[in-house]
């Protein structure tokens, strides 16, 4: 497959999971519709360099994907360049490779992104937390139906993540749909991961 068609297939996934992230949230007697607050500042400096996502809620786009890794930078314009990469399936796959352009919004204090991996399809990606070292960063969509904790490291313990999903809970998510990602091959089928990877 051509990058084109890469970015044509990955572009048209998120934009499907975007729009699945529109309705309503629901389960658990947690939706909400208080408007989802987000950090109240973000040094886009400190958030450059490489994150590993290690929990989200599961969707169907990146159900069969290990290894997820993300890698900012700043642009030449002054947007955020993101490199992500990631396996298929298992680690024996090839590793993948997308470059994807995403901006802040306005008057957001760096915390309201936009990610579009093929124009002209773009997508909410909001910054809810971020630890004073820019150590783990929670991201959220509006609606709370999708939710992604990263890491500087490949894994964080049972009391960290505890402490992030409670974070979580008190923005008005759902925690309980929360899963780890798998992010190395010692975590595939283990309880408490989700995807394709996870506890089966």
């Amino acid at each position: 497959m051509t990058n084109g068609r890469r970015r044509s297939a990955i572009a048209a996934a998120l934009l499907g999971v975007s729009l699945l992230g529109a309705a309503p949230c629901a389960g658990a007697g947690m939706a909400t519709t208080t408007p989802l607050a987000v950090a109240p500042q973000v040094d886009l400096e400190k958030m450059a360099g490489g994150w590993y996502i290690v929990a989200n809620i599961p969707n169907w786009f990146e159900a069969p994907l290990v290894g997820l890794y993300d890698i900012y930078s700043r642009r030449p314009d002054g947007d955020i360049a993101e490199n992500f990469y990631t396996h298929s399936g298992s680690f024996s796959s090839p590793l993948k490779h997308y470059e994807v352009h995403d901006w802040v919004e306005p008057g957001s204090n760096n915390a309201k992104w936009r990610v579009q991996i093929f124009w002209p399809f773009n997508f909410a990606f909001w910054v809810l937390y971020v630890d004073p070292e820019y150590r783990t960063v929670l991201f959220g969509y509006p609606d709370r139906s999708l939710g992604w904790i990263f890491s500087r490291k490949q894994t964080i313990d049972e009391a960290t993540y505890q402490s992030l999903l409670a974070r979580f809970g008190a923005l008005g998510y759902d925690v309980s749909k929360f899963r780890r990602v798998v992010q190395l091959p010692s975590q595939i089928g283990q309880k408490g991961f989700g995807g394709d990877a996870g506890e089966k």
